[in-house]
């Protein structure tokens, strides 16, 4: 309302002085031609003054408006957003020592959870109920993650970043998820090539490839996923994770990265339920590093997820590409990995 009060003040007031312009300058001409030394009155004088005062005025008024709206949009954005960045970031941050604060009692159970199944004389039906909470408290552990990851979105600046060898780090992945998904008929094989070394934070591109990999498996309920680190035709060091699983409905692919937004299939234990942040996370990590997410998906055949990132800083290419890559591969269902 203030706004709207402060144009129309203002427009009023330029076209005042628009008003007193043309006047000022037709009385000028008139008074300039009634002079004994100066040539007759011609229209043609009077309309070239009026329109040179009036394209004076309309610049002026449009500047004016302009400078008018850049500062009060400017003022809105300083003091009347305040409240909502400073609640946002407050709520953000009780997000992230909830979730500090459920580590430690999480991390307590789950082990005493595995030790308890260490045990011989634990009955089958026990020994099963444990089985199934130790995948909860994993499921939990996951969300904690994720919860965290938002909380360090918050503020990017704080996140180092350096070269990181993708590699190692799809490596060190599947050696974790082995453990989760060891009862399952899935293979996995990683292919690495020589140019796998990306600019960015190591802990990242870890839950990047966590979150990726482990909806993966969760969506694969037999057969064999694929992944793949080398470079792309833009010189970008590209992951590849290729499954065989149920497939993303189209529908679901235009709002997977939306925060808690889960599919059909995912909201069912066989599917694999999950808490909808992983997919949204990973977006914004890929973001964060300056790089670019795809996924092609079709239901009952498999889903691919290519991410593309930028090159470390001080790899220096002097050679064509190594086309030969290092493979590894796990299987799950015999619960052993071998190069």
């Amino acid at each position: 309302m203030l706004y709207a009060l402060l144009i129309l003040a203002f427009s009023v007031g330029a076209l005042l002085i628009l008003y007193h312009d043309i006047v000022s300058g037709v009385v000028a001409v008139i008074t300039t031609a009634l002079t004994s030394n100066s040539a007759p009155l011609s229209p043609s004088l009077v309309t070239a003054q009026f329109e040179a005062a009036r394209t004076r005025q309309i610049f002026g008024i449009i500047a004016l408006i302009v400078g008018i709206a850049g500062i009060f949009g400017y003022l809105v954005a300083r003091f009347a957003l305040a409240p909502a960045r400073n609640a946002l970031a407050a709520q953000k941050q009780f997000i992230g020592n909830i979730a500090h604060e459920l580590r430690t009692p999480i991390s307590i159970i789950k082990t005493n959870t595995e030790v308890r199944l260490l045990e011989n004389d634990l009955a089958a039906e026990s020994r099963k109920i444990h089985e199934s909470n130790l995948e909860e408290l994993d499921r939990i552990s996951g969300i904690i993650n994720n919860l965290l990851s938002l909380n360090a979105l918050i503020k990017p600046e704080r996140i180092p970043f350096d070269n990181v060898d993708l590699g190692k780090v799809v490596r060190h992945t599947v050696d974790k998820l082995a453990a989760l998904t060891h009862r399952k008929p899935v293979r996995i094989r990683v292919r690495t090539a020589k140019e796998r070394v990306v600019w960015g934070n190591a802990t990242a591109l870890e839950q990047v490839t966590m979150n990726v990999v482990k909806n993966a498996i969760s969506h694969t309920r037999s057969g064999e996923i694929l992944i793949t680190v080398g470079e792309d035709a833009r010189n970008e060091i590209e992951l590849s994770v290729r499954d065989t699983g149920s497939g993303i409905a189209r529908s679901d692919l235009f709002r997977i990265f939306e925060p808690f937004y889960r599919g059909d299939k995912a909201r069912t234990r066989a599917g694999g339920a999950g808490s909808g942040l992983g997919l949204s996370i990973v977006n914004e990590l890929v973001k964060l590093h300056h790089g670019r997410i795809s996924i092609q998906s079709a239901v009952g055949k498999g889903t691919t997820v290519t991410i593309a990132l930028p090159r470390g800083k001080r790899v220096r290419k002097t050679e064509p590409p190594e086309t030969v890559f290092n493979e590894v591969l796990a299987d799950f269902s015999g619960g052993k990995t071998r190069a």
